[in-house]
């Protein structure tokens, strides 16, 4: 959020210079993230009034005008803006003045001499949204300097406002913090006074006004202000403080509202009263509804979404975004001014589903002061100048401020320090906070504004942060750690390790996915929901690691990297439990580019190569079984089995899911849950190479069609021989000659022994024991 200093100081009396204000707002919560003067210098810029202008001789479009700068003195300058006029006070760009595009000089357009340049906003550096030349405040002096009228020397400071600190988004609440802090005095008294007001006036008109009783709890507040002698402009003062908070200036009405919710932190909109048509309401969208928004969309509403409607149906979506058939136009001549306050609850999510971004919304959804909406609207009619004929407030059902109790005990354990009673209750005052002494404590109840107060923990924080910081002692913290055990530890590294030799790199992703993305490859997994979600897209727990690996794809991709080869090692959390599991990725080449290597994209068994390279880390016979899993390809699906049990998945991602994801090339993954292997240990066994020669048989054999390669290897690898070291298949073969519903598998087999020479008569022996292993498992026949 951007702080005009100039503007912060309207609320808060402080000495401090920016920097030591920033810095201790930081201290307190509220980062400084830079300060930065409020514009350019522009030397050679000065106010001046058009005391005469005539039409271009030669130029239908161009405007030749006189203008005085101060001290008598006018030039003659030559103008195409279409709203310019006499009596006007404009930005005069003198010959020799240097704008931050471009410097000035005295020239001839179309025959005419030109001494200077009427500027536009954008011209100056100061785009504030307006069309046309910059339009001033008819009091504005002539020969002044723009940079010195506008203050645009004075500092603005950027501040990281957090989730939780939604009464900081506004200049109040970051004078309210500041001298809470220390800061200063806050200075801003007027609005306790207006609270205590009665808004109700006669109704002029049958108009009626009501809050669903469905949507009580949702709209605890709702008041309607009609409102007559609309300002015609917004003062250059505050138009200025709204571009120093990065906000387009729209229409005064429009403008005047967003400067009101930037001072005070309340969002208002405005209707034109004379197309409302029948009474309102604020009720929950309806099934089918739209609402033709702002933005120029039409938005398809949801039935969790709260609305305000007129008698032909919704014409704003509640604390989000108003409609376009009531909004306020330059034919507008009276307005309903709405100031509410919504529930959290009822507007957090919707922004971001309809693909909206709404200052509204972000400060809806971390919550706005409830005992704000009539004093804010109030203290804007009286900026306005505007006339109230009459008033409707409807109550729904506003939050009850919680009792939160606070124990001496509590701060001095938690922050090491005792600090004493009476500046407790003097930060609590700061803080705005009402408190009974109880006992050892407190009971304290928390102002309005402060949402994010709601337990002991809270309180004890807020004293730390007022208290300061920097001034609690420091220390080592004292617990009992646990390490990995030492085979953990190695383990962890050498499947790591591996990896990356492999060329894989490690990513770490959220825990947090988006629901529709964890559904589309776990339907069979239901995920724990988040109650305060970052984002929608961030709204559940993982229950794998899949969905990471594959929008960390994605992002690469969208960068031109082709060829990704990534890993995570993290928890997942799926059937009321967390588990460690380990997954991959891989697409793209097989090799890095280079001149002696060819094109090759990966396939299924450069990830198996992959993947028994890391399961040889553990002892025991594993094996690959097919499976049908809803994120892997039918036919490119395989589990990882150990004595029985499973350990994991891999295979080449679903067509489907490639689709939906934009992922054109083949892309295979892997997972294996690492909590059980973490705890093995594995004991490698020396086993002396052999001196005497080693035998090789070839064998290609018949198979009959649906009896998998993996389930000869494993009938093979259960015979006992003392001889045969190792079983290798090196070549598949179907087509003509062969039957159809036959394939054939070519078989390596390497013998050897540890104490002799081998025969052929024992290599034949072992060889017919494996043969008769072969035909027991289905009907194979050796190939001529």
């Amino acid at each position: 959020m951007r702080v005009p200093l100039e503007w912060l100081r309207e609320y808060l009396h402080s000495t401090l210079t920016p920097t030591a204000l920033g810095d201790l707002l930081s201290m307190g919560g509220l980062e400084l993230e830079g300060i930065e003067p409020a514009g350019p210098e522009l030397p050679g810029v000065v106010v001046g009034t058009v005391v005469q202008m005539q039409q271009h001789p030669h130029a239908d479009g161009l405007r030749v005008t006189k203008v005085e700068i101060g001290g008598g003195r006018q030039l003659q300058i030559v103008c195409g803006a279409p709203n310019v006029y006499e009596g006007q006070r404009v930005a005069v760009a003198q010959p020799g003045a240097q704008l931050p595009t471009k410097q000035i000089t005295a020239m001839e357009l179309r025959g005419v001499r030109s001494e200077g340049m009427l500027c536009s906003a954008s011209e100056l550096g100061l785009d504030d949204g307006s069309q046309g030349l910059l339009d001033l405040d008819p009091e504005a002096t002539p020969g002044l300097r723009l940079d010195e009228y506008l203050a645009l020397g004075d500092p603005v400071l950027t501040l990281g406002i957090t989730p939780n600190r939604g009464d900081a988004l506004s200049i109040l609440g970051v004078a309210r913090d500041a001298a809470a802090l220390g800061a200063g005095t806050l200075l801003h008294s007027q609005l306790g006074q207006l609270a205590k007001q009665s808004t109700l006036q006669q109704q002029v008109d049958d108009r009626t006004v009501q809050i669903a009783a469905s949507a009580r709890e949702a709209c605890g507040f709702y008041g309607l202000s009609l409102l007559e002698g609309l300002p015609g402009r917004v003062p250059d003062r505050w138009r200025e403080r709204l571009r120093r908070c990065e906000q387009k200036s729209i229409s005064p009405v429009v403008d005047w509202l967003n400067v009101w919710m930037l001072a005070m932190g309340q969002p208002m909109h405005a209707f034109d009263a004379d197309l409302l048509q029948g009474d309102i309401e604020i009720r929950w969208a309806r099934k089918g509804e739209t609402l033709d928004a702002l933005d120029g969309r039409d938005l398809a509403l949801q039935e969790d979404m709260l609305v305000i409607a007129d008698s032909v149906g919704p014409v704003a979506l509640a604390g989000i975004m108003g409609g376009r058939r009531t909004a306020v136009g330059s034919a507008t001549r009276r307005v309903l001014l709405e100031s509410a306050y919504f529930s959290p609850r009822a507007i957090q999510g919707r922004a971001r589903r309809l693909g909206l971004q709404t200052e509204a919304a972000q400060r809806f959804e971390r919550g706005v002061d409830f005992a704000l909406p009539q004093p804010a609207a109030l203290l804007l009619q009286e900026k306005m100048g505007t006339h109230c004929v009459a008033t409707w407030s409807v109550m729904g059902e506003l939050p009850v401020l919680p009792t939160i109790g606070l124990r001496q005990s509590v701060l001095a354990k938690t922050l090491a320090l005792k600090i004493s009673p009476a500046l407790v209750e003097r930060h609590l005052t700061a803080l705005g906070c009402q408190f009974q002494v109880d006992g050892e404590g407190w009971q304290v109840i928390p102002p309005s504004h402060r949402f994010d107060l709601r337990l002991e923990a809270d309180l004890v924080e807020e004293v730390a942060r007022l208290y300061g910081f920097a001034r609690l002692p420091s220390r080592q913290p004292s617990a009992i750690l646990r390490p990995l055990q030492q085979h953990q530890h190695t383990r962890r590294r050498q499947v790591m390790a591996l990896l990356v030799a492999r060329e894989y790199q490690e990513i770490i992703s959220y825990s947090f996915v988006a629901p529709e993305l964890q559904a589309a490859i776990y339907p069979d997994l239901p995920a724990i929901k988040l109650q305060n979600a970052l984002s929608s897209d961030l709204s559940v727990m993982r229950t794998g690691l899949w969905p990471g690996l594959l929008q960390a794809l994605q992002f690469n991709r969208n960068r031109q990297q082709e060829r990704v080869r990534i890993f995570e090692l993290g928890r997942v959390f799926a059937n009321g439990e967390q588990r460690l599991q380990l997954a991959g990725l891989l697409t793209g080449n097989l090799y890095q580019e280079e001149w002696g290597n060819t094109k090759k994209p990966v396939d299924f068994f450069d990830l198996k190569g992959d993947v028994e390279a890391l399961l040889s880390l553990w002892n025991g016979d594993w094996h690959f079984v097919r499976v049908n899993d809803p994120a892997l390809h039918p036919g490119q699906a395989a589990a990882m089995i150990r004595a029985g049990k499973e350990y994991g998945r891999l295979g080449a991602l679903h067509p489907r899911l490639a689709e939906d994801l934009g992922l054109d090339a083949a892309t295979f993954l892997f997972s294996l849950d690492m909590e059980d292997l973490l705890q093995e240990t594995t004991r490698r066994q020396f086993r002396p190479i052999s001196s005497f020669p080693s035998v090789q048989r070839d064998l290609a054999l018949l198979i009959p069609q649906g009896v998998l390669a993996g389930d000869l290897l494993a009938a093979l690898q259960g015979v006992e021989s003392e001889i045969l070291q190792q079983v290798e298949i090196f070549d598949r073969y179907e087509g003509p000659p062969l039957p159809q519903d036959r394939y054939s598998l070519g078989f390596r087999f390497h013998f050897q022994d540890q104490t002799g020479t081998l025969t052929e008569e024992r290599v034949q022996e072992a060889l017919e024991r494996l043969w008769q292993r072969l035909v027991q498992v289905a009907p194979i026949a050796l190939r001529g």
